[in-house]
């Protein structure tokens, strides 16, 4: 399992470039023995362990293939694409956003006769694309039929129960551009900008279960063609994150209210293209996903685990966002759990914990069972 990860690692895979990866992944199942191996249009990789019950619900356990680029390699103690062994970590790209929780995923087989009893259908399925939407589990959903799910997004072997959602949007402010020294202010957009911007800063945020909304300015681009010259046009990127309670059309009102005539908003649909040249497309960001605490699926799992770890197990929610909400749309019941960690996710320290990714074995094999005593 651990040279697997390795070698997870040591197979760069940005959004887009994920082929090499799946085609370990779906080599490394083949070899475990897994009774289907399949790849989809988008190029999500699907493997399939029959369940010996069909009465028993089936349990989906699930990452992602793609990882974030590497920037300022100097920074890093140990090389990127290195898959080192050191201080009780596998270390590189992706370690913990999720190649480490992929390698444990998909070693599944070894451990299943130590879960007692029968258990129904279990899949591992890995998706595209989830640095840059979502869209490869999206795609999944479409003909993954489970109904329960394990987010393996880092979690450090705790659980999560739910995530904000995402809304990305553009606001564009048009004017004259004009030499600077002639220039008034009512001609320059920047302060049409700045007057946006402000306004943005105080808005209220809406509060939920997932705690509060926030939003944030990203990039601020102009069509400036030189230092004397004020800009016809300009572009702010608004990153907001909504809780439950809000909709992407609320977040649309409520950018559309602060912004000064010369701007327009815009909410762009999802769309990219797969290694496998599919184009997958969607009208909405990722949604937010919340399940009570007192989800039966919780409350089972967090006993068997503490049972088997002897400690307890914390219950809370990701300040990111994830995949969750496309599975949620599917009406599976997901939570997360995973040895690694948001520590360090695109961090010049990624890496994954040994002793972790071994703890999270064992409780794979009591969450199938919790799963199998579910009515």
């Amino acid at each position: 399992m651990i040279h697997f990860c390795q070698k997870l690692i040591r197979s760069p895979s940005l959004s887009g470039e994920e082929e090499d990866v799946a085609n370990l992944i779906k080599d490394e199942m083949e070899k475990l023995d897994y009774d289907e191996v399949r790849t989809d249009k988008a190029g999500n990789v699907i493997g399939k362990i029959g369940g010996s019950d069909e009465s028993i619900p089936s349990l989906t356990f699930t990452a992602h293939m793609d990882q974030v680029d590497v920037s300022s390699a100097e920074n890093w103690d140990y090389d990127p694409f290195g898959g080192e062994v050191a201080e009780g970590f596998v270390h590189g790209r992706g370690a913990s956003d999720t190649k480490g929780a992929i390698a444990t995923q998909v070693y599944l087989p070894t451990i299943l006769d130590e879960v007692p009893g029968s258990h129904g259908d279990i899949y591992v399925a890995f998706a595209v694309l989830e640095e840059c939407g979502g869209l490869g589990s999206k795609y999944l959903m479409k003909s993954l039929d489970t109904d329960y799910a394990i987010m393996g997004e880092g979690t450090g072997n705790e659980i999560r129960i739910g995530n904000r959602g995402r809304v990305l949007s553009r606001v564009t402010f048009r004017g004259t551009s004009m030499h600077s020294s002639s220039a008034k202010p009512e001609d320059v957009i920047h302060y049409d900008a700045a007057e946006f911007l402000l306004a943005l800063r105080e808005l209220t945020m809406e509060r939920g279960k997932l705690g509060k909304s926030s939003v944030a300015p990203t990039n601020y681009r102009c069509d400036n063609p030189g230092s004397n010259v004020t800009p016809g046009r300009c572009e702010i990127s608004v990153d907001w994150r909504r809780v439950e309670t809000e909709t992407q059309e609320a977040v649309r009102e409520k950018l559309a209210k602060i912004i000064p005539e010369s701007g327009e908003l815009t909410i762009d649909p999802l769309e990219e293209v797969a290694y496998t040249g599919t184009k997958i497309t969607s009208p909405e960001r990722q949604a937010p996903f919340y399940v009570s605490p007192d989800d039966p699926f919780v409350r089972k799992v967090v006993s068997v685990l503490e049972d088997e770890y002897e400690r307890e197990i914390p219950v809370s929610t990701w300040d990111f966002t994830t995949d969750c909400g496309y599975f949620v749309e599917a009406g599976t019941t997901v939570i997360g759990f995973s040895p690694c960690e948001e520590k360090y996710a695109h961090t010049s320290r990624d890496r994954v914990s040994i002793e972790l990714m071994e703890e999270s074995m064992d409780g794979y094999v009591r969450i199938i069972e919790a799963v199998s005593d579910l009515e």
